[in-house]
């Protein structure tokens, strides 16, 4: 008998490939979010740093002031691309977990089909050592 041979083995190679794709695309939005998340930390202890710094003449304070304002709206900032970025890891969660469950359907029916070739394999074979061992035996005497 030939060697098992899965007939949608490339439509099983190409999930695996779109898996790995969302994986990768999932992988990438995290990152994204770790650094959001860490820019956002360090402009908020650059913020109370600056807050703890007492300026006396009215121009420093004005340029503290100013700063202060900018931090505020970078943190504001980060913040909204840091809700964008929850959004897109849902989706792109989602997208993981569906290339998952279908690379699992095809390995679940390869699986099927190599469980019934080697039944079938091991039938023939079975088949082949009966009529061996029901063929008449001839002596040489």
């Amino acid at each position: 008998m030939k060697k098992f041979e899965f007939s949608l083995q490339k439509v099983l190679d190409y999930r695996l490939t779109v898996e790995e794709q969302a994986k990768a695309k999932f992988a990438e939005v995290q990152r994204q979010i770790n650094e959001t998340e860490q820019l956002i930390v360090d402009l908020g202890h650059e913020k109370h740093d600056m807050m703890d710094v007492r300026e006396l003449s009215l121009g420093r304070l004005q340029v503290q002031h100013r700063y202060l304002a900018q931090l505020d709206n970078e943190i504001m900032m980060a913040n909204a691309h840091l809700r964008q970025l929850d959004g897109e890891q849902q989706k792109t969660l989602n997208a993981y977990v569906e290339a998952q469950r279908e690379r699992k359907v095809l390995e679940k029916l390869r699986d099927k089909k190599k469980a019934e070739y080697q039944l079938e394999a091991n039938h023939e074979e079975q088949k082949q050592l009966d009529e061996m061992a029901n063929r008449p035996k001839y002596s040489l005497d």
